[in-house]
């Protein structure tokens, strides 16, 4: 099958760990980037490419002729390509983009939102005409479902057992990467309003340093400012003794990806509660959930407390395991494909 994936192809970006889950199940992939390349010119840096990506989204992209000179580019890949099944990764076409793709090609096309309610920003999906539309939350597949009557299904993220996986850590790594917790990612302010509170800990926090509107000074010793992927992100939840996954409140009934990537790196760990969490682990056998402040500081001080170290590394060992059995890219897949089987077979 010739499937075009519509996203970002960056190292860790969905679309990349995508492409290489649909090649490794023998489809054809037509990567398409919806957004203009300079931005991902690396002498700007990471700041630069992040100001360059808000300028195009907030200003350029919202002037109709550089919002036709790229959806023009997009519509070649179609006239020049056979494609069964489209798969789009964030919100990024109008009503009229999703029509004209339509018109040169009527094979089936698919969102599937990565992000919490939160970013729903312009929220273009409720009236583009996607023929299928995937959520990593059961509330908003609920709310649209429901009242909008839009075709929603609950998909969460997952991860790339290619990439996130167990890796062996020598002396050296246990030095640089070990502590009592852990998180990777970016420090956004309900991150920095819990992790202020827990500077008792050995916490190191890796990723980029906070925007400079962030400066919280309580937090400083626990920034790394080191951003870490692949084998050195799976080294650092490896090392730590609990990697501490606070969803951000936006997350209504969901889980993050990040939680199928701390699983799959064999890491422990503990994660805001919720039903979704739930559902795609046994709580206390293959992860930890906390539902409020202290509630979270009784199970820090309980599995960082020795005695309970073998309990500790028997639940990750167990959440490992249920990671690779079903939360990998190639299940996700499978279900979107299962999914869109009858319009597939039609087209």
């Amino acid at each position: 099958m010739n499937i075009a994936v519509i996203g970002k192809f960056n190292i860790e970006g969905s679309g990349l760990h995508i492409k290489e889950a649909l090649e490794n199940m023998g489809h054809t992939v037509i990567c398409i980037d919806p957004e203009v390349k300079f931005m991902q010119f690396g002498f700007i840096g990471y700041r630069g490419r992040s100001m360059a990506r808000t300028f195009y989204q907030q200003f350029l992209g919202k002037i109709p002729f550089f919002r036709k000179l790229k959806a023009n580019s997009i519509y070649n890949y179609y006239h020049h390509n056979k494609i069964d099944l489209s798969i789009v990764l964030h919100d990024y076409f109008s009503t009229q983009e999703i029509t004209a793709i339509k018109k040169i090609n009527p094979a089936p096309i698919a969102l599937w939102f990565p992000d919490a309610i939160s970013n729903f920003k312009k929220s273009m999906f409720f009236v583009a005409g996607y023929d299928y539309l995937f959520f990593v939350d059961h509330y908003i597949v609920k709310k649209l479902k429901e009242e909008f009557l839009l075709n929603t299904h609950f998909l969460p993220q997952c991860y790339n057992p290619a990439y996130h996986k167990i890796e062996p850590l020598t002396k050296n790594d246990q030095e640089f990467y070990g502590c009592e917790i852990t998180n990777v990612g970016n420090l956004y302010p309900s991150r920095i309003a819990l992790y202020k509170h827990l500077t008792k800990y050995n916490f190191k926090m890796w990723g980029a340093k906070p925007a400079f509107w962030l400066t919280v000074p309580e937090i400083k010793k626990i920034i790394t400012g080191t951003v870490v992927f692949q084998k050195e992100k799976a080294k650092a939840f490896g090392a730590a003794k609990i990697v501490l996954n606070n969803l951000h409140p936006a997350v209504i009934n969901g889980i993050n990806k990040r939680a199928f990537e701390i699983a799959g790196c064999g890491g422990f760990q503990i994660i805001t509660h919720s039903d979704a969490v739930s559902q795609l682990f046994t709580v206390g056998k293959e992860i930890v959930t906390y539902s409020n402040y202290s509630d979270l500081i009784k199970k820090l001080d309980y599995y960082l407390d020795p005695k309970n170290e073998g309990e500790r590394k028997q639940i990750a060992e167990a959440g490992h395991q249920r990671a690779m059995k079903e939360h990998t890219y190639e299940h996700r897949l499978k279900t979107i494909l299962h999914i869109c089987k009858s319009q597939l077979n039609e087209s």
